[in-house]
């Protein structure tokens, strides 16, 4: 195993949840166009696995100071890939960011 620490550990696991949950909005849309249940089955699935490793990652992270930038992107990708998780976090962190 890697001797990453941790918010290498998280952020990759933050990565890799955003792209878990396109994927599985893919997967989802396609079953919808298709009809196939078992396609938008499998898509939530992921979806809502996607969403328990990016609640992961950022309990893991603890509290980080952010950059109202990095805070501005996150949200922007996540309402165009339709991520909620990223929106919120996005705006989260911005607003973490840019203080009372």
């Amino acid at each position: 195993m890697s001797t990453n620490t941790t918010d290498e550990t998280s952020s990759a696991s933050m990565l890799h949840g955003h792209a878990a949950y396109v994927a599985g909005a893919a997967k989802e849309t396609i079953g919808n166009l298709s009809g196939s249940a078992p396609w938008q089955t499998a898509g939530q699935d992921d979806k809502a696995a996607a969403v328990d490793e990016m609640r992961a990652a950022k309990e893991a992270s603890g509290s980080q100071t952010q950059n109202p930038t990095v805070g501005k992107v996150e949200e922007m990708v996540g309402k165009g890939v339709g991520c909620e998780g990223m929106v919120e976090e996005g705006g989260a962190a911005k607003a973490e960011a840019m203080g009372p």
